[in-house]
């Protein structure tokens, strides 16, 4: 099947954690992805699991950097970004959870209207997670703004991702990235998937 979405997993040694978000994607009811899972510098241990569920799984494939950026995985990001080949993309980290409908939930306001910018609500592990004031493990209602979305939660055509990169390497870096593709596409045509498809962990 054609892949039309790249998911860029950045990673720094959870190696019990990496299987969740590996295992989630296995897991979805619709094949057209690829999984790139880039660790912060280099690690064998990480590596050889990564590989391992490569050999039966094409789809998988690993990328360790030469040295530790060590910025939140935000460096990771760009470079993930600038090796996608697929028209969407989806950044994430090695510890998350995705529903086994997520991209195909997501992929319905691409093929029936041509989406740019698809969304999705999530469950948060924080406590008082971006602007909101409310226990860990509820309801995050995310909107297309800083302190209001995660990177995880959303997927965006690559060339427009290409365009804007990933510049902010602080902690809100996500944040930032959102707030640079809607300044750099104004009529980006964004499309708020109102279902709990992803656990930030």
């Amino acid at each position: 099947m054609h892949k039309q979405l790249t998911v860029v997993c950045v990673s720094y040694k959870r190696y019990k954690e990496i299987h969740i978000p590996i295992n989630a994607f296995l897991c979805q009811t619709v094949s057209n992805w690829k999984l790139l899972v880039i660790h912060d510098g280099p690690d064998k241990k990480m590596r050889g699991i990564v590989e391992e569920y490569g050999k039966s799984n094409p789809n998988i494939e690993y990328l360790e950097t030469e040295e530790r950026y060590n910025d939140f995985g935000h460096s990771l990001r760009d470079i993930g970004i600038r090796r996608v080949d697929t028209e969407f993309v989806l950044l994430t980290n090695d510890d998350n959870y995705y529903m086994p409908k997520f991209i195909e939930c997501m992929f319905d306001p691409i093929n029936n209207w041509g989406a740019d910018f698809i969304l999705c609500d999530m469950v948060h592990n924080h406590s008082n997670p971006g602007e909101y004031k409310q226990p860990e493990y509820c309801l995050f209602d995310t909107y297309p703004k800083k302190h209001y979305i995660d990177v995880g939660t959303f997927i965006v055509r690559t060339s427009m991702a290409k365009e804007v990169g990933f510049q902010d390497k602080d902690h809100d870096g996500d944040g930032t990235f959102v707030e640079d593709l809607i300044e750099r596409y104004p009529n980006m045509d964004i499309c708020k998937i109102p279902k709990i498809l992803y656990v930030h962990n």
